[in-house]
């Protein structure tokens, strides 16, 4: 999650972590996402709101040495992080720029993709973003977009702790004005921007016993605890995140339930 960045806390160090750690869960459905969108070598690609940079990387992935992307992100800081960790990957085809996402005017030139992950549902005009970002694409680029589904069942039974952590997430998100059902907009959003009726998809990750996704829930409760200490709705000691996933863990497996993780859509155009 990223551009806005209103729960991001002052320890960047932990918050580039936790990021990447949240990649292993996501980025396997982001791909499946970018393959079917039509990403391909070659291409020159413009992501949105590149946080910690996992998206930029997996685009670089795919377009390979003869292809680039630029990232553009509004925190300064997570903009050098990002580039001195793609940097150190050894990749020589991602730059990040500091910019907004609603304007886009730190980037030049045309695109043959604009692609963004967890990113509109933080802003105050997502519609906006991507009629901005269309000027950009070349005739026949793609515009991509990946955006989550929070209001579902995160749990096929209903215990305690899963209660709580659910109450926790979806009260500090709305008290911050993100949009939940973001993903389920994705097809409207589009249209408001003046793109092409997208394609869809939704994908989740889910799973019981040791399989269960508890660790993507818990790393999201991570990432917004400093957030959720200002506004009151929890404490470090009533959280207690360094034992989160494995509570999580044991309460799913006394119930013989299934964990499954955010809906995450999926939508794809041709300009």
């Amino acid at each position: 999650m990223s551009e806005t960045h209103e729960y991001i806390v002052n320890d960047r160090d932990f918050e580039e972590r936790r990021l990447l750690e949240q990649s292993v869960v996501l980025d396997p459905l982001t791909r499946r996402l970018f393959d079917a969108a039509g990403l391909e070598p070659g291409m020159r690609v413009l992501d949105l709101g590149s946080g910690a940079g996992n998206v930029a990387r997996l685009a670089a992935d795919i377009v390979g040495p003869k292809g680039s992307v630029i990232g553009v992100e509004r925190d300064p800081d997570a903009v050098q992080r990002a580039q001195r960790l793609v940097d150190a990957a050894g990749y020589t085809n991602i730059e990040f720029r500091e910019g907004d996402v609603q304007e886009l005017d730190v980037v030049d030139g045309e695109f043959d993709a604009v692609v963004g992950r967890l990113v509109l549902l933080f802003l105050p005009d997502p519609a906006e973003a991507l009629r901005r970002a269309l000027p950009l694409l070349r005739p026949g680029g793609v515009l991509c977009m990946q955006e989550p589904d929070l209001t579902y069942s995160w749990t096929s039974v209903d215990s305690p702790l899963w209660r709580q952590v659910r109450g926790w997430v979806m009260d500090t998100l709305t008290a911050v004005g993100a949009d939940m059902k973001m993903g389920l907009s994705l097809f409207a959003t589009f249209r408001e921007a003046g793109a092409p009726d997208p394609l869809l998809r939704m994908e989740a990750v889910a799973g019981g016993g040791a399989n269960a996704p508890a660790f993507g829930w818990a790393n999201v409760v991570e990432g917004i605890l400093p957030l959720m200490e200002r506004l009151g709705i929890a404490k470090t000691e009533e959280v207690e995140p360094k034992t989160l996933t494995t509570r999580l863990l044991a309460e799913i497996a006394d119930e013989n339930g299934t964990v499954v993780g955010p809906f995450l859509y999926g939508a794809w155009a041709t300009k």
